[in-house]
């Protein structure tokens, strides 16, 4: 943890060298005018030998000129020494100011240090509050100081401190602190009636943006000047924010109620793989639907898995003895898309040379899936809504009225319900197709899925490639769960094939990834709007970011330092309490433990 106390520049120091730059020349100017004033004393002096025959109404008149010339320099040098002089006092004073800042400052500066050696030496809690308390009461000069902690908009405790040695028995004003909570803003209050005191000032610590602490000082002679509030607010703002962020971020668990071992206990969900609460929700609606008979559209962008969720509504249906027949009605022409549907007889166009069965004859007593629906023509959907209300259809080339028995699973990544306010898609048959909607999330939309699913690709294609890849180091996980996928599931599954394929050792890194992937998870942001998603973001980076990367670093050290955790400290320029604070956050003390006492 470090505390970032500024590099600030030295005002003073630049100051005193211009003061005594100014010093040397103002004597240098006034010795040169002495001398001046001098030598026209002797001019006068020589003027008065020299001129002894003119007359003495001349010599008298000439001798007022040089006299009054003398003067006037004389006087001007009085008036400029005056003003330098002036100049100088001002300069002296603000010198001086400067100065008794700069020592401030410093005493600030090391109480930041102090203090943030404490919470890097894992110092308890109220070691490091009894801490600060003292730091504010001997920054401000102040005769006591008290730092409150506030839990729930309460005190749940207090430290104080004083300028002596004895006890401080300072009770902060309620009326400061109701203020203080209640607005998040410093309060100062001057000449306290009915008591000695002289001055109160109380500032807020917060944690995202929540007031969680409260820091007073008070003084029984003499107001605060701004200068020091600001000091306590430096004080209390970067200590506060240190020793918050120091402890973990503890995982936010996402509960809705619905137990995903119990729902593929009792289905067949072998084929989807996941652990997201998001499509936890998915799969009970799949379960809930799956040996009825109704029609079910499948909503997602692509790649998110929508032909999976059809063959697992088909697979868990009392239909799963029979096929599951599927037609993309985007990846077909237009032109052939009637007979892949219904089929047609011998000779039904040019090349028919045979009879050949639709896909709603292929699936009888099954599932037809109709992917991407959306793009399916305007003189099909008629023929389709038709098959729908009767499960009668006639090949191309036939007079012949057949039958099937089949149940309808469709999807789609467009909106269809704006298609079919634009006139691009039939009402009457949207509403056939739509009796029950799944909406599939996005990958990115899942939460936690994406290392289940790229460890489930990484065995695949191990396997399938006979190469020993056992595993993805923290650091590439990060950069995968931080990515955007526009491409969704299959597009982390093409990722995954060809880090696989590329990779050279045992490990998947980042080395082996996408330029895209590493570029765009380092510049995705999501920037909240509220304390609410900032909290979530956190633990978000936490959990899937910084902390997996913390602890490959951890872990690093450990190994090029033999499992020693000085040495290892020592090579990655931490101390000691930093690493052993690294590794109990990530709980690997035991392992370390055990592995120095093998050694």
């Amino acid at each position: 943890m470090k505390i970032s106390v500024g590099r600030t520049s030295d005002p003073a120091r630049v100051q005193s060298e211009k003061f005594a730059s100014d010093l040397e020349q103002l004597k240098k100017e006034s010795t040169d005018h002495i001398r001046r004033s001098f030598d026209s004393i002797v001019t006068i002096k020589d003027f008065l030998s020299e001129n002894e025959g003119i007359s003495q109404s001349d010599r008298y008149a000439k001798l007022v000129s040089k006299l009054e010339s003398v003067e006037k320099k004389l006087s001007r040098f009085e008036d400029s020494l005056n003003d330098r002089v002036a100049r100088l006092i001002r300069e002296y004073e603000k010198l001086k100011s400067d100065v008794d800042t700069l020592g401030r400052e410093k005493k600030l500066f090391k109480a930041l240090y102090d203090l943030s050696s404490l919470i890097l030496a894992e110092q308890s809690d109220d070691i490091v509050y009894d801490a600060i308390a003292r730091a504010a009461a001997d920054i401000l000069s102040c005769d006591h100081a008290l730092l409150q902690i506030v839990v729930d908009g309460k005190i749940a405790g207090q430290h104080a401190a004083s300028s002596g040695n004895g006890v401080s028995k300072f009770a902060p004003s309620k009326q400061v602190t109701n203020a203080v909570l209640s607005t998040g803003d410093p309060v100062m209050i001057e000449s306290v009636m009915g008591s000695s005191i002289g001055c109160i000032l109380c500032v807020p610590l917060k944690t995202d943006d929540e007031v969680t602490g409260l820091l007073h000082a008070m003084r029984y002679k003499g107001p605060f000047s701004k200068f020091e509030m600001e000091q306590l607010k430096t004080l209390s703002e970067r200590i506060w924010q240190s020793l918050k962020a120091s402890a973990p971020i503890p995982p936010c668990e996402n509960h809705n109620g619905i137990d995903l071992q119990d729902l593929k206990s009792r289905f067949d969900f072998s084929e989807i793989v996941t652990n997201s609460p998001e499509m936890a929700k998915v799969l009970s609606i799949v379960a809930d639907v799956a040996q009825t008979e109704s029609a079910v559209l499948i909503e997602g962008e692509s790649g998110t898995g929508k032909e999976l969720l059809a063959r697992a509504l088909h697979v868990n249906s009392n239909r799963k003895s029979a096929p599951i027949v599927a037609i993309n009605c985007a990846a077909i022409p237009e032109t052939l898309l009637e007979s892949e549907l219904f089929g047609y007889e011998k000779g039904a166009f040019t090349g028919a040379v045979g009879r050949k069965p639709g896909k709603f004859e292929m699936a009888d007593g099954g599932t037809v899936f109709l992917d991407e629906i959306g793009d399916l023509p305007q003189f099909l959907q008629v023929k389709l809504l038709r098959f729908l209300q009767s499960h009668e259809f006639e090949p191309l080339g036939s007079t012949a009225v057949k039958k099937a028995d089949v149940r309808i699973i469709s999807a789609t990544k467009k909106n269809l319900a704006g298609m079919v306010e634009a006139g691009e898609f039939r009402d009457d048959l949207y509403y056939r197709i739509n009796v029950i909607a799944i909406k599939l999330p996005p990958l990115i939309g899942r939460g936690g899925e994406i290392e289940v699913l790229a460890e489930h690709f990484l065995k695949k294609y191990a396997q399938k490639n006979q190469k020993n890849v056992a595993s993805i180091d923290r650091a590439a996980m990060a950069y995968l769960k931080n990515y955007g996928y526009p491409g969704n599931v299959r597009e982390l599954e093409n990722i995954i094939e060809r880090a696989v394929v590329l990779c050279k050792g045992d490990r998947l890194t980042i080395g082996d990834l996408p330029e895209s992937v590493v570029r765009r998870g380092v510049e995705k942001s999501d920037a909240p709007v509220n304390v609410r998603e900032f909290n979530e973001l956190k633990r978000k980076l936490w959990r899937e970011t910084i902390g997996p990367i913390e602890m490959e670093f951890a872990l690093g050290l450990l190994e090029r330092g033999n499992q020693n955790i000085s040495e290892a400290a020592r090579l990655g320029g931490l101390h000691r309490k930093q690493l052993q604070r690294i590794l109990k956050r990530h709980k690997l003390n035991a392992e370390i433990k055990s592995d120095r006492k093998k050694s």
